[in-house]
């Protein structure tokens, strides 16, 4: 099977070390069965990024193919649900993917945001599960669901509200850090957007695909009980962090 792994990044400095071990120890698992390719896509950042991922991105190209592309578009850092923000994202996942190699040459695209925390086997679980669309499920750094936005039940909801997964489930929508894709739909011509097709309406981008997918009848869409972190980010989740590693001590 040939892999397509596929990173975006704006403004992540800080989280590119444990991103780049992890990406490391998951390719080196990866190459003793696949054959894979690394795409990663960088734009306007002012923190560092582009430095750390050129020291990165070529280590990494010691092993396997592995592409950086790191540009200055001038498109303001936003955040929240804009229909700019999901836009921007979407257009630089969907650089990301025609960057690399012919995409007939790949059986499946995997995404990995720089700002997870997994296990590389259980990485590794959810790329040899046998689906359209599939993940694992995130949590912050309270333990509490993260990717609420992208991950669905029914084609109604907006938000998810069904608590943690304790069995492989299936879902309308779905990304939650590291998400699998059938390169089939892409070779097709499936690509990210930021309004849903469907409703006519802003969205999620990684909704957004997926419903490019349930489209053109790729519906077979799973969210595994395997559990991918986010660091903490807030004062709140830092405490709660500091305090739970304490407790493990006793």
């Amino acid at each position: 099977m040939k892999l397509l792994l596929c990173t975006i990044s704006r403004n992540n400095k800080k989280r590119l070390k444990s991103w780049y071990n992890q990406l490391d120890a998951l390719t080196d698992l990866l190459l003793q069965e696949h054959d894979i390719e690394i795409s990663v896509y960088e734009n306007d950042s002012t923190d560092g990024t582009k430095e750390g991922l050129k020291t990165y991105v070529e280590r990494l190209a010691k092993k396997c193919k592995a592409t950086l592309t790191s540009t200055d578009l001038g498109t303001e850092h936003l955040v929240g649900k804009e229909g700019a923000r999901v836009t921007n994202i979407a257009n630089a996942r969907n650089a990301c993917i025609e960057q690399a190699s012919s995409l007939s040459e790949f059986d499946k695209i995997v995404f990995i945001e720089t700002d997870v925390l997994y296990k590389p086997q259980q990485a590794m679980d959810i790329i040899h599960h046998e689906s359209d669309i599939v993940s694992g499920y995130t949590t912050n750094a309270m333990g509490q669901f993260y990717d609420a936005w992208a991950t669905r039940k029914t084609s109604e909801e907006t938000w998810w509200n069904h608590g943690i997964p304790s069995e492989k489930t299936d879902v309308w929508s779905t990304f939650n850090g590291i998400c699998v894709y059938s390169a089939k739909a892409f070779q097709e011509g499936a690509r990210f957007s930021g309004v849903n097709p469907r409703t006519d309406e802003i969205d999620c981008d990684t909704t957004v695909i997926c419903e490019v997918f349930r489209a053109m009848g790729y519906a077979n869409i799973i969210m595994l009980p395997i559990n991918i972190r986010h660091p903490p980010t807030s004062l709140k989740e830092r405490l709660y962090s500091y305090k739970q590693r304490l407790l493990r001590r006793v």
